[in-house]
């Protein structure tokens, strides 16, 4: 507009709902009550969060928050700022008292390895079950080594903590967006994301070396956040990475036998099922 930016927003299918949206208004209140710098909706001119297109589209307005965000992480500097900001938002998510509405089926762990089983099982999947067999074995095999315990305490968790959803001014993390799948899990799944995705280059069909100086950014800029891992989540720290890696090569290989899920590059494979064999291998 003349005097002020804004983000305006088509929301996808599966995020417009009203307890989703309902989650996320509350959610972001509750960071700006807090001083953690988030979007902010902006209502329509009849009070309402959304706007309904004559389509059933979903639209929503929000603050635009200045800054830029990074596809990859490139330095340690940037692990570790983006860490920093993560363990702010735990931090300030702490005192949330609100019950979510929206249930997000955030890193069900013996759900993917279910799922996965299922489409091993299926008879109509025999022939590319054939191409991830042997994978799927070791995915399912050293999946159930390093399953977090269900009794870890439960704290809202971002739940893509991707780098691009961490905004940056100068290199100096000052908040996160894509709060839409906010909800309560271990930290260690925020974590472990993090170490994943923050710790490599290039992007999942791509062979690389692990940054252990990344790793290592990781944990000091969450610990310079303020924020606490319990005993229980400092002693199971170690297994985050690992499983959200795993629990994610169980889904590709899932996508090799079911071929209707991840979006594929159609300029490098010649189809969803070549890319994703890729990216589980």
């Amino acid at each position: 507009t003349d005097n002020e930016r804004f983000i305006l927003q088509r929301l996808h299918p599966k995020l417009s709902t009203q307890e989703i949206l309902n989650d996320y208004v509350r959610v972001t209140d509750h960071l700006a009550e807090n001083g953690f710098l988030a979007p902010k909706v902006i209502k329509t001119t009849n009070s309402k969060f959304i706007y309904e297109d004559k389509s059933g589209g979903w639209w929503r307005l929000t603050s635009f928050i200045e800054g830029e965000t990074h596809e990859q992480v490139t330095s340690v500097q940037q692990a570790e700022e983006g860490a920093r900001i993560l363990g702010s938002f735990h931090l300030g998510m702490s005192t949330y008292a609100h019950e979510f509405e929206s249930a997000h089926p955030l890193h069900d762990t013996v759900g993917h390895l279910q799922n996965l089983q299922k489409a091993l099982d299926n008879p109509i999947y025999e022939q590319s079950a054939q191409l991830v067999a042997q994978a799927a074995d070791e995915i399912i095999r050293l999946l159930n080594e390093v399953r977090l315990p269900a009794d870890l305490p439960l704290r809202v968790v971002h739940g893509d903590p991707k780098i691009s959803n961490v905004m940056f001014r100068d290199e100096q993390a000052v908040g996160m967006i894509d709060l839409d799948t906010c909800n309560r899990h271990t930290v260690l799944v925020d974590l472990g994301d993090a170490i994943r995705s923050w710790c490599r280059d290039g992007y999942e069909d791509e062979v690389q070396q692990f940054h252990l100086d990344r790793f290592e950014a990781i944990l000091r800029g969450y610990a310079n956040s303020g924020a606490t891992l319990s005993r229980d989540e400092v002693d199971f720290l170690w297994m985050a990475g690992p499983m959200i890696t795993l629990e994610l090569a169980s889904r590709f290989a899932r996508d090799v036998m079911e071929d209707n899920y991840f979006a594929y590059n159609a300029d490098l494979y010649a189809s969803r099922r070549a890319h994703n064999l890729a990216r589980m291998q």
